[in-house]
C-alpha cells in the first residue's frame, strides 16, 4: 500500500512531465493514465529502495515514444482524403495557371 500512496503523491509531477511531452492537457492526462496502468501491471519489476520517480518517468517516456510511433504508422496508412487533404485541387490549379501562361505567351 505504501507504494501506491507514493505513486499517488507523484501524480502532479507526472502530469507536468506528461504535459512537457505532449503539449496538450488532454493528451497529457491520457499519457499519465497509460503510464500508471503500465506501472501497476509491472509492480513486480519495481525494485524497492530505488527511485520510484525515475522508474515512473521512464515508463511514461516509453509510453509516449510508443504513441508517437503508432501515430506515425497511422499517418502513413491514411489516404490523403482521409487525412483531410483534397486530392487534385492543387494539381488542377497548377494546370489552369499553366494554360493561362501558355495562352498569354501565344498572344
Amino acid at each position: 500500500m505504501e507504494l501506491q500512496s507514493a505513486l499517488a503523491a507523484l501524480l502532479p509531477r507526472l502530469r507536468r512531465f506528461a504535459r512537457s511531452l505532449t503539449h496538450h492537457r488532454e493528451d497529457a492526462d491520457d499519457l499519465v493514465q497509460v503510464a500508471v496502468e503500465r506501472a501497476l501491471r509491472a509492480l513486480d519489476q519495481y525494485e524497492p529502495g530505488t527511485r520510484l520517480d525515475s522508474w515512473m518517468f521512464r515508463i511514461m517516456k516509453n509510453a509516449w515514444i510508443d504513441e508517437q510511433r503508432a501515430r506515425g504508422r497511422r499517418a502513413e496508412v491514411l489516404a490523403p482524403e482521409e487525412a483531410g487533404e483534397h486530392v487534385g485541387v492543387s494539381e488542377t490549379g497548377r494546370h489552369i495557371a499553366r494554360l493561362s501562361v501558355q495562352a498569354a505567351m501565344a498572344r
